[in-house]
């Protein structure tokens, strides 16, 4: 059955002024002389039930009924909904959530159409529910079972009204926030409503979306995880700082999460591992009790764990990074510890980070991220800058998630930016356009969101990638002096700093500092000081460069320029190299140094960190080497890999996998490196060099036993089963026998 609105329903059309609508002919919605729409409200009994039923035994519901019992994954419920003009519509829905918070899927005329949140209620009620294009004439609506265990009692449908304009300001809830903090926030504000800006959690991913999409993001997402006190005690260690310092280097913009392990009461057991800490279920730290006793060993845990973040946040403001900070992020989820105990405890911890870092700590590099929907849990405007939601459709579903955006506008006032701070499939920007929901940026997350070809097709990310109404890092402009008058416009990029050249076998090693807003750089070189120089390597996106072939004993001289959209900077001051006729390093100066990046062994993850010494007196080029290590792969899975950091360059590491035999391996994998990684010099070592092996099925590896791996080694030291190979060598380690 379709009907008008329920309850009185002759006086609400005499003061709103509706016009009556014809249903039986077809046309179930109009819009009056004044403007304002009629809604039609469809019964959930009257339409087609897929595995659903009709049930009665809740009271308050319309009509003859409500529909519940979606169990299984393919249960569902259709209405069929006629409008006189294509168009966006808001739809609205009657439910009752007597079994707690729950989620469902839309699908409109069979495409995906983003998730609905049903809070807990005590009966039934009325929700926005999301907004729809459709067709003239006839549309299925079809609600699915997503978590199941609701009841549904009707569907609204309307015209959807028009959006209501921003009234969004500059001004950040930290009075002394730093420049480049102001600086990232007027660029974010004066481009919300046009643009988005692409963003990427993990920095090792910047690499894959370059050589397969042909762009950087313009965010790249890092995590706090491993500094967390109570994973540190259990030989944990991290160089996100250090990644984040890079990336902002490079002119992209920062957003930090953390995944905060429990400060203590970690239950580590099968399951429940001490790495899963951050989960309710595997720790029985209390927040609620830790907040209402301040004079406990638990609150002073807490104040513990977030002085150890504020270390790393101070080497952010030294390094003038603004952070876009999301902490306890999905708190009203409930499965993180800091959600466990409800709103109260969650939003008290949110104001003490809040003070902490800002008052004792003297933090103020920060934008402040809130990132839960619900106005329960919200801790308050005084201290949230940007209100924010994870979007984890079903793969394929490139809707705008309009529900979560409206819902997040509603809880704001309209007054603060609003993010997609992580997903799985990316929205897509026209639809975006269509439904007016206006993300400041997103972030994919990692692994197969990324790179299955499903969640997110590499068509669909190239198409987000380069739409005219999505940012990346070769379109942002200096981000740390925009408030300072450059406006939305992209200016070529300063001229690199700290250019450095070190003389080789043959070669010259160049090292520069990041220029702000650069994609690329030019390397010059002249046989005389002063010029005029050539180009001898250009479209470089790393910071260094080896120039080879060269002649023993002759002087060159070398400049740099950096470039992007707007043009090509000044040349960078010159510097010289005379390189050397000596013969490569002879065996026994090099040697490797391993550390474990993962010292789980039953996980899903190998990680092994490596450093390259050079004990000798000559520069020795990193191409010329390959290093192998040897593990047993635990079946018969495809494997893959990825590096995610290195100091000379993730995307200068090549990573191929062979067989092996001998005690704890039947497998290598071989690193090897570009000519753009350079030369170790004489006394020098390579960096962090961090791999990270994964099978495609993400089952577990079981490494006790793997000859390569230890995982006491926490800390680098020299470690001989691994191999080092120069010019088909081997130089170091020995291979398994």
């Amino acid at each position: 059955m379709i009907k008008q609105e329920r309850g009185m329903v002759t006086k609400r059309r005499m003061v709103i002024g509706w016009v009556a609508v014809n249903l039986l002919a077809g046309v179930p919605l109009a819009a009056a002389g004044t403007g304002e729409a009629s809604s039609v409200i469809y019964e959930a009994e009257d339409g087609l039930l897929a595995g659903t039923t009709v049930g009665t035994a809740s009271l308050g519901y319309s009509g003859s009924g409500y529909v519940t019992s979606f169990d299984d994954a393919a249960d569902s419920l259709t209405f069929t909904v006629n409008v006189p003009v294509k168009g966006l519509y808001e739809i609205r829905l009657g439910y009752n959530g007597p079994y707690g918070d729950k989620r469902t899927t839309l699908a409109v005329n069979g495409q995906p159409a983003g998730e609905i949140a049903l809070a807990s209620t005590t009966g039934f009620k009325e929700i926005p529910a999301t907004k729809a294009l459709l067709n003239a004439g006839s549309n299925t609506i079809r609600i699915d079972r997503g978590w199941g265990w609701f009841e549904i009692d009707y569907l609204k449908v309307a015209p959807a009204p028009a959006p209501a304009p921003h009234q969004i300001t500059k001004a950040l809830v930290d009075p002394q926030v730093t420049p480049e903090a102001k600086s990232l926030m007027s660029f974010l504000v004066d481009t919300y409503g046009s643009k988005m800006l692409a963003g990427q959690q993990g920095y090792n991913n910047v690499s894959w979306l370059e050589t397969n999409v042909g762009k950087k993001p313009a965010l790249v997402g890092f995590d706090f995880i491993e500094y967390s006190p109570s994973r540190v005690e259990h030989g944990s260690t991290s160089t996100e700082t250090e990644k984040a310092i890079d990336w902002d280097r490079q002119g992209g913009a920062v957003t930090f999460a953390w995944h905060w392990n429990a400060p203590k009461g970690l239950i580590d057991e099968p399951g429940k591992e001490w790495w899963r800490g951050f989960y309710t279920d595997s720790t029985t730290f209390d927040i609620d009790y830790a907040m209402s006793h301040p004079e406990s060993e638990d609150y002073k845990l807490l104040l513990r764990d977030i002085d150890a973040i504020a270390v790393q946040l101070k080497k952010l403001q030294d390094a003038k990074v603004p952070v876009l900070f999301r902490p306890l992020h999905e708190a009203e989820g409930g499965w993180f510890w800091w959600g466990a105990k409800g709103p109260e405890p969650c939003k008290a911890l949110y104001r003490l980070l809040y003070e902490r870092l800002t008052g004792v700590h003297n933090i103020h590099n920060l934008i402040w991220v809130w990132n839960s929907i619900s106005p329960q849990w919200y801790p308050g405007d005084d201290v949230v800058d940007v209100v924010s939601f994870d979007s984890y459709p079903a793969a394929g579903d490139y809707s705008p998630q309009v529900s979560q955006y409206d819902r997040l506008v509603a809880l704001s006032q309209n007054r603060k930016l609003i993010a997609m701070t992580e997903n799985g499939s990316i929205p897509d920007p026209d639809l975006m356009d269509i439904y007016h929901t206006d993300w400041s940026w997103f972030c994919t997350w990692e692994g197969s969101f990324l790179t299955d070809g499903n969640t997110n097709t590499l068509a669909h990310l190239k198409k987000v990638y380069q739409h005219a109404n999505v940012l990346t890092l070769d379109e942002l402009p200096n981000l740390k002096t925009y408030g300072g008058g450059g406006g939305g416009v992209v200016t070529a990029p300063a001229a690199p700093s700290g250019l450095a050249a070190a003389a080789g076998d043959k070669q010259a090693v160049l090292s520069w500092t990041a220029s702000a807003g650069a994609a690329s750089y030019t390397v010059k070189r002249s046989a005389a000081s002063g010029g005029p120089y050539t180009t001898v390597a250009a479209g470089i996106t790393g910071t260094s460069y080896t120039d080879t072939g060269l002649t023993g004993g002759t002087t060159y001289y070398y400049v740099v320029t950096a470039a992007n959209s707007a043009g090509e900077s000044a040349n960078s001051a010159q510097v010289s190299a005379v390189p050397t006729s000596g013969p490569a390093a002879p065996a026994g100066t090099l040697k490797v140094q391993y550390r474990a990046g993962n010292t789980n062994p039953a996980d899903n993850t190998i990680a092994a960190h490596f450093n390259i010494k050079n004990t000798g007196t000559t520069a020795v080029k990193l191409s010329d080497l390959k290093l192998r290590y040897y593990f047993t792969k635990d079946g018969s899975q495809a494997l893959q890999s990825w590096v995610d950091w290195a100091q000379i360059g993730s995307a200068n590491v090549n990573r191929t996998f062979g067989t092996a035999s001998g005690t704890g391996a039947d497998t290598y994998v071989e690193l090897s490196f570009t000519d753009a990684a350079g030369s170790i010099p004489a006394g020098g070592q390579s960096g962090d060099i961090q791999l990270r092996i994964a099978k495609s099925d993400w089952s577990n590896f079981s490494e006790t036993g793997d000859y390569s791996f230890d995982g006491t080694k926490i800390a680098y030291g020299d470690w001989n089963k691994v191999t080092l190979h120069l010019n088909g060598s081997v130089i170091w380690g020995s291979a398994p026998n």
